[in-house]
């Protein structure tokens, strides 16, 4: 049982499908989808490191470097105790991982959702919030 809540906590703390996000009405589906131009890729470039540094640190249980990663919004729903906990938690029951795959869903202004996928699926991302604080790409799933 503790296993289990173990990994609904941890799979939450990465994001989660189930967490708090933004409204969808911040990231309008008509403006925000990603096209598949040079540019858009391009554009996407510093949004997808951020990711991979996310998911990088959360699964290895770096739960300081998790944490600074967080959302303005997201650290004042998490303290960075209670986060780095969770982080440590996490990386020692998944250990690193590698994103398999990695897709902007939609990217508008300051605000974006990705979905990302592992070899276990119980740690895909589908629709992942992420927003673009003082031009740096920060998740904003705070579940």
């Amino acid at each position: 049982m503790a296993t289990g809540l173990l990994v609904a906590v941890a799979v939450t703390g990465c994001g989660g499908t189930g967490g708090e996000t933004a409204p969808a009405s911040e990231v309008p589906a008509a403006a925000a989808t990603t096209t598949t131009t040079t540019s858009a890729a391009t554009d996407n470039t510093a949004l997808e490191l951020q990711v991979r540094a996310y998911s990088t640190a959360f699964l290895a249980g770096d739960g300081d470097a998790a944490y600074d990663l967080l959302s303005q919004r997201c650290k004042e729903r998490n303290t960075r105790p209670n986060f780095v906990m969770l982080v440590q938690q996490a990386g020692t029951l998944y250990g690193p991982q590698e994103i398999r795959s990695l897709k902007v869903d939609q990217a508008a202004g300051d605000l974006a959702r990705v979905t990302y996928t592992y070899d276990s699926a119980e740690l895909d991302q589908r629709g992942e919030p992420w927003v673009r604080e003082s031009g740096v790409w920060r998740i904003d799933d705070c579940g």
